[in-house]
């Protein structure tokens, strides 16, 4: 039998560079978390999504706009995980819950499912202004969670105890013996619980 080629037949439904483009953020976040911003290249992230290189600029304009959406992306799946525990938690206790997630060995040994400042705040205090900017405002989302009675309070308290838990994530995982990790989180863990 003989085929015709026939572009009509070729053509994808229009949902598919939609999820195409969504399934390499998704990959890219997972990946950036784990290795770092300069770990993986376009080739790996692409390799990973099933695509191939050729590909990445019927997407993406540019490495950076990948970045920004993957690290975008590493918050959105942080951000639906916390909403998620805190659902039934009372609106003054949901920050409590948030410092023992963030808190938590679980949250410490995966950092490619992780928050993505734990994981790359260096790497991304270095990335371009737009890049900044765009994490900045979706870490201060986290803002309505925290202790205080006033706004100002409130945005006060976030910097400090979401400082210290992403300090306190970084240098767990620098350690080696799962312990010392333990010994770390736990401890900042009951400072912010007992001190706010």
């Amino acid at each position: 039998m003989d085929y015709i080629y026939n572009p009509i037949s070729m053509r994808y439904e229009p949902q598919h560079k939609t999820r195409t483009r969504n399934r390499i953020v998704r990959n890219a976040a997972r990946k950036f978390r784990a290795e770092g911003l300069s770990g993986p290249g376009v080739a790996s992230v692409m390799k990973a999504s099933g695509l191939t290189v050729g590909g990445f600029y019927k997407h993406f304009r540019s490495k950076d706009e990948l970045l920004a959406d993957a690290i975008a992306q590493g918050f959105a799946d942080s951000s639906e995980k916390i909403h998620s525990a805190l659902q039934q938690v009372p609106r003054e206790d949901k920050w409590k819950e948030l410092v023992r997630l963030y808190l938590s060995t679980q949250h410490c040994d995966h950092p490619d499912t992780g928050c993505p400042v734990a994981a790359l705040a260096p790497e991304i205090a270095r990335a371009k202004f737009s890049v900044r900017k765009r994490i900045a405002d979706l870490m201060k989302a986290w803002v309505e969670f925290m202790p205080g009675v006033t706004a100002t309070e409130r945005e006060r308290n976030f910097f400090v105890i979401f400082s210290a838990m992403a300090g306190a994530v970084s240098i767990a995982r620098i350690l080696t013996e799962p312990a010392e990790r333990q010994k770390v989180l736990a401890g900042m863990r009951d400072h912010l619980l007992h001190n706010f």
